[in-house]
């Protein structure tokens, strides 16, 4: 138990609010501070953040409105990370940053905004998840990171929140998904499932999901790594993502993949080695590196899609298997596939021409529309229905114009139990290579 702190930095001032918080580096708050009983009883209850705010720094949490040291202008975040198999930290969710007000949103400007007001510097400390120890045992690890929201990423987070607001001012609140932007995204932040009460919104009488605004766990991540500022994409002052993508693939569209393959040094491997395209595509993209710091910030996932000659994609595209006794007691918006569906891809086109040679044709942004993810939303429903009554009858392609189940697993070995106390083959959900053709094709010419 923790003994009690002086109180002794200036609340109006960022570096001194800072420099105190550097106190509880490689401690838990309960090592730092007096915390009652009550609370430490409590393993997993209560917000770390009001906790240290209450007890470490001795302030009174502030309102929703406003920062949480108004005097310095200055937002506190607490936010938990792991680490992974190589002992690198990472973010373990998103950085929720206030509630988004639908009614109060459509009226705001980016400048005057109340995101901006109140988390336009945030002071954001780690501390290291562990599920079964209590909030106030949880080590904080890594550096405070102190985040202005205008000297970092600040052109790109002001377009995703004008994103958002449109899409309110539409009267679209209700379809709003997190790959609608890059590295601000409107998360849910409600109960879920399908009892969870709606909230209006000012143009729809279609109730909407409670939202708010938060930063991308793939966004801190890179943040965590100490490489925010890298511009491999040469975004500039004035370029969106959009643009920089397609200035930066321009010169490739209409070569043959062996002459890309020939600039970069990429030695093609054996036939059908499926990491060669990849690499190509993130070679075009780094300008001969190997990794886009703007696009892992935004967590897009790159997906290459190979043509035939008609235009046609050569197979569907795959997501993660999925377990047949783990499926059964997910609901729809805590499930791998809902997950992977929120996010926003870039599609890399590859079609042979005339002569037969691979080309790429090239690149788009894409996330999946609203109806679309009602219908993979169906899908998904009904293959957990099936998996209870029996899991190898799942929703085949010709079930559904945007995603179906089949098999993905090394070979036909790899079983896993299913509910009736048998094993199949392990499954996974696809999306219809038509539907992605279809996607293609009409934003980018094909033959």
């Amino acid at each position: 138990m923790g003994g009690s702190v002086e109180f002794d930095y200036e609340k109006s001032s960022v570096s001194s609010i800072v420099e105190f918080s550097r106190r509880l580096s490689g401690k838990s708050l309960a090592e730092v501070v007096f915390i009652p009983r009550e609370i430490v009883n409590s393993t997993n209850k209560g917000d770390l953040g009001s906790l240290v705010e209450a007890f470490f720094f001795g302030h009174k949490p502030g309102n929703e409105q406003g920062p949480d040291f108004p005097e310095a202008g200055l937002e506190l975040k607490t936010t938990g990370v792991i680490q992974d198999s190589k002992k690198r930290f990472r973010a373990k969710e998103r950085l929720v940053l206030t509630m988004v007000n639908f009614e109060t949103l459509v009226e705001e400007e980016w400048a005057t905004s109340s995101l901006l007001s109140k988390c336009g510097v945030m002071l954001i400390l780690f501390y290291l998840y562990e599920k079964d120890r209590p909030v106030v045992d949880r080590r904080f690890v890594l550096e405070p990171m102190l985040h202005r929201m205008l000297e970092r990423d600040w052109r790109v987070i002001q377009a995703d929140w004008e994103k958002i607001r449109q899409m309110v001012r539409d009267g679209k609140a209700h379809e709003l998904s997190e790959g609608d932007t890059l590295y601000l995204s409107a998360c849910r932040k409600g109960a879920g499932g399908e009892r969870e009460a709606l909230r209006k919104q000012p143009f729809s009488p279609q109730g909407a999901k409670s939202r708010a605004f938060s930063l991308k766990p793939s966004y801190i991540n890179v943040l965590i790594q100490g490489h925010p500022e890298a511009d491999v994409l040469g975004l500039g002052h004035t370029a969106t993502i959009e643009d920089a993508i397609a200035r930066r693939l321009e010169r490739f569209i209409g070569l043959a993949v062996d002459e890309i393959a020939e600039v970069f040094e990429v030695p093609q491997g054996p036939k059908g080695n499926k990491g060669f395209h990849r690499q190509l595509v993130l070679k075009m993209l780094a300008a001969g590196g190997n990794s886009v710091p703007e696009l892992d910030k935004a967590g897009v996932e790159l997906k290459t899609v190979r043509l035939t000659a008609s235009g046609r994609p050569r197979e569907s595209m795959s997501f993660p298997g999925f377990k047949f006794m783990g499926i059964v007691d997910e609901v729809w918006e805590e499930s791998v596939f809902f997950e992977k569906l929120e996010k926003k891809f870039l599609l890399m086109a590859f079609q042979p021409d005339v002569n037969g040679k691979e080309i790429f044709i090239g690149a788009m942004l894409w996330n999946m529309p609203f109806q679309d993810r009602l219908e993979a939303k169906r899908v998904w429903e009904e293959t957990r229905r099936r998996v209870i009554i029996d899991a190898t009858d799942l929703p085949k392609i010709s079930e559904s114009s945007v995603a179906h189940v089949r098999p993905k697993g090394k070979n036909g070995a790899d079983v896993i139990p299913t509910p009736q106390g048998g094993y199949h083959l392990r499954q996974a959900f696809w999306l219809n290579a038509t539907y992605i053709g279809g996607i293609i094709s009409s934003s980018l010419q094909t033959s």
